[in-house]
């Protein structure tokens, strides 16, 4: 069962560990002249940590025993982590973890042993909800998987329990020393060597899989929670030496860890635990060259503000007050010198050069008035005071956005014949694929809300999700949001 459960460990962090990877090689490509991981950020921090481990290996058990007869002693470690970006590090670790416990078997008898581990591994450490939390804007919280490979020292010595029968290896060791005339002395040395044995200089290959969940109260320190179990290649630690029917020992820990962080404020972009995956990746993927278009475009809108207020804007002044003094015969606002129409009738509406404006123009200018006015009283067109608006990266309903949601479904019961078209949006982050569906599912929410809460005919409703707004090219509320069109 063991073996099942490493297999699936190795196999679900080999996962994690491609996706990681993929996710920063993404990062590295998008990257035209953002900030430098290695200039910018600072990665080191040391972590000790203390709390329980209790030895998994060939001990005594009773069928109505919760737990085995191996006792839950304590631990202590010290890790040294490079975090390389928000997603992965890599953690170098060292624990001690005292063992102790009771074995009571057919072919060694009854036993007790204690025994220390000192364990150097190196592992990787994946934060998942980096991970698979893109957009996260929060990097308060961390959740990690942690994997690696290692060398465990061992050292363990047995006592046999005073007046318990001995085990059958040390029976017919015995038998066969004394059918061979050996000395008492001999046979109480062959004995001991037939029993269970210390071991002083033990040694094994260790395989670390485990949990944290990590808080940074703020830019220099954080607090966690581990619990690791530590998979070997070896089944000898209690000082039993099986040969079959058996598993591997293991050992596991649950600890309280305690973070600092190595100068977080000595760069740009401070400790690389200190940024969120969505700020790690605005930073990355931000087009250096883009930023410095946009400052010297800023410089040349200033000068050219500049130049209106110092030298345009005089000058037309200048220009009205000539022009202002200049005589104008037929009252049209134009100065008679521009006048190409000098005699209009007073009232007329007159374009730059004082030519009256046809009266089919002026004709079509009133329509317009006149349907604008036709469609606000049959209360067609978009009311943006109406429009449902959406957290980042969500599609659910607030309650200011139900409440809007209500205010157009009395608007379609009022009036019966009047049709809605449901507009849906998002802001610029994510690929125009997600977002497309996002805004699919935005309108999907408030159609379901109309014809399942309030009764409205979904015949009635049609949807016209619009994906992703371009401008601005960031995260944007009122792009989040599902716009009304009515319409008959």
């Amino acid at each position: 069962m063991k073996k099942v459960l490493t297999l699936i460990t190795v196999l679900a962090f080999s996962f994690t560990l491609a996706s990681a990877a993929k996710n920063t090689a993404s990062a590295f490509s998008d990257s035209t002249g953002g900030l430098n991981d290695f200039k910018d950020f600072t990665h080191w921090s040391l972590s000790i940590n203390g709390g329980l481990s209790q030895f998994d290996g060939d001990v005594t058990q009773k069928y109505n025993d919760i737990f085995s007869q191996s006792t839950v002693s304590w631990t202590v470690g010290l890790d040294i982590e490079y975090t390389w970006n928000p997603y992965w590090g890599l953690i170098a670790q060292f624990q001690y973890m005292p063992f102790l416990g009771a074995t009571k078997t057919t072919e060694y008898g009854s036993n007790t042993f204690t025994g220390n581990m000192y364990e150097p591994t190196l592992m990787a450490s994946l934060n998942l909800l980096n991970l698979f939390g893109q957009y996260r804007s929060t990097w308060k919280w961390g959740f990690y998987l942690n994997a690696g490979l290692g060398l465990t020292f061992y050292d363990v010595q047995t006592t046999p329990v005073a007046g318990s029968p001995i085990g059958t290896i040390e029976q017919a060791a015995i038998d066969k020393a004394t059918k061979a005339g050996k000395t008492p002395e001999e046979i109480a040395q062959i004995a001991a060597e037939a029993g269970p044995r210390d071991i002083k200089d033990g040694m094994a290959i260790g395989f670390p899989v485990g949990l944290n969940v990590e808080y940074n109260f703020n830019k220099h320190i954080a607090l966690g929670l581990n619990a690791h179990y530590r998979f070997h290649n070896k089944d000898y630690f209690e000082g039993e030496a099986y040969t079959k029917g058996v598993m591997n020992d293991g050992e596991f820990t649950a600890t309280l860890n305690f973070r600092v962080k190595f100068a977080p404020n000595k760069k740009e972009g401070g400790h690389m635990r200190n940024i969120s995956p969505f700020a790690y990746r605005e930073l990355k993927t931000g087009d250096k060259n883009f930023q410095d278009q946009l400052d010297s475009l800023k410089r040349r809108v200033t000068a050219v503000e500049d130049t209106l207020s110092n030298n345009v804007l005089p000058r037309i002044a200048a220009l009205e007050a000539q022009q202002a003094t200049r005589p104008d015969g037929d009252g049209d606002g134009v100065p008679d010198f521009r006048d190409r129409e000098p005699n209009t009738p007073q009232g007329s509406f007159v374009n730059y050069w004082g030519e009256s404006i046809p009266q089919e123009i002026m004709q079509s200018a009133k329509c317009c008035e006149e349907v604008r006015g036709v469609l606000a009283a049959m209360g067609a067109g978009i009311d943006y005071d109406m429009s449902v608006y959406f957290p980042f990266d969500k599609y659910y309903l607030t309650n200011v956005a139900k409440s809007n949601v209500a205010k157009a479904a009395q608007k379609l019961k009022e009036d019966p014949e009047l049709q809605v078209e449901l507009r849906g949006y998002c802001d610029f982050p994510g690929s125009g694929d997600y977002n497309m569906k996002l805004s699919s599912n935005r309108v999907e929410t408030v159609k379901k809300e109309l014809v399942e809460k309030y009764g409205i005919d979904a015949s009635r409703i049609s949807l016209t999700p619009k994906g992703k707004m371009q401008n601005p090219p960031m995260k944007e509320y009122k792009n989040r949001r599902c716009d009304f069109y009515f319409h008959k």
